[in-house]
């Protein structure tokens, strides 16, 4: 019905169907059937029809008198909703690599858009995305809500690495559940080395017990890069089992993201291809 009342305040204003329907981009007889079916509502007339032309009614110079400036006044604004951009944003990512080697794209797509109010949250669990309020997603390895659009970014190698001086330990942390690694004869082998294989759901610890020499980890390069960067201990790698996890940015609700997405999947992407481990490469531990 606010669409039929907007249409009645233009043909007010210009007097005749054929002068409105031509500034509305409207065919008149349209707009005459629609004029009529809004009287039909109302349950009174609005124009005097007749061969010399239109008049308002008394009631329909009431609705005039009542509507047309708020009505006008809600078109124009609802006019720039095409163009409106939200002030805030949601990121959900996964911590270790967010507060490392992704920083730089964060702190890129803030620079650029100092006005909006990002929301990060940094996480390694990862929840599923339909209940989770969010512009963007990060997320490595198999991913299991398809209700999204997706990106791939990049790739990690995953490989078993241990302390030089324990390199004979028998203690393994293992941040991966059974069903995320290979079922492969080769890694089956490698891990019924270890007497003790213990699950610790959070990568960067995993990264902390490695680098205090508690024992062996499978570990993604990211985390690798991070025990050659802030640890004056030597790492080997265990045999040559590896695979790789995929990264990927995902948002919601169409497949073009919109403009301040892009621009963040963009400096991501960048980053990315500006480090050779997450493009799957496998780092030098000499």
């Amino acid at each position: 019905m606010l669409d039929d009342l907007r249409l009645f305040i233009e043909i007010s204003r210009w007097g005749s169907f054929a002068k409105a329907a031509e500034e509305l981009g409207i065919g008149a007889p349209t707009l005459s059937k629609r004029m009529l079916a809004l009287e039909d509502k109302l349950g009174y007339p609005l124009l005097l029809r007749s061969a010399r032309g239109l008049r308002l009614t008394n009631h329909g110079q009431a609705v005039v008198d009542e509507m047309a400036d708020p009505l006008l006044a809600l078109h124009a604004k609802s006019e720039t909703l095409s163009t409106l951009e939200a002030k805030t944003f949601h990121l959900l990512c996964p911590q270790n690599l967010i507060i490392d080697p992704l920083y730089d794209a964060l702190q890129s797509f803030q620079s650029q858009h100092p006005d909006i109010q990002l929301h990060v949250e940094p996480a390694n669990s990862v929840a599923l995305l339909s209940q989770k309020r969010f512009d963007l997603a990060i997320r490595v390895g198999e991913l299991e809500d398809s209700s999204v659009y997706q990106k791939r970014l990049g790739q990690i190698t995953v490989r078993v690495v241990v302390a030089k001086e324990i390199a004979t330990t028998q203690t393994l942390f293992l941040p991966f559940k059974a069903s995320q690694i290979p079922a492969t004869d080769e890694w089956l082998t490698l891990l019924a080395q270890f007497n003790h294989v213990s699950y610790v759901g959070d990568i960067t610890l995993v990264r902390k017990l490695v680098g205090s020499e508690n024992g062996a980890g499978v570990l993604p390069m990211t985390e690798i890069a991070a025990l050659r960067a802030h640890s004056k201990t030597a790492f080997k790698y265990i045999g040559d089992c590896q695979f790789t996890r995929n990264i990927y940015a995902l948002w919601p609700n169409q497949q073009i993201p919109p403009a301040h997405t892009k621009d963040f999947i963009e400096q991501l992407q960048a980053q990315c291809q500006a480090l050779d481990y997450l493009q799957g490469a496998i780092l030098s531990l000499s």
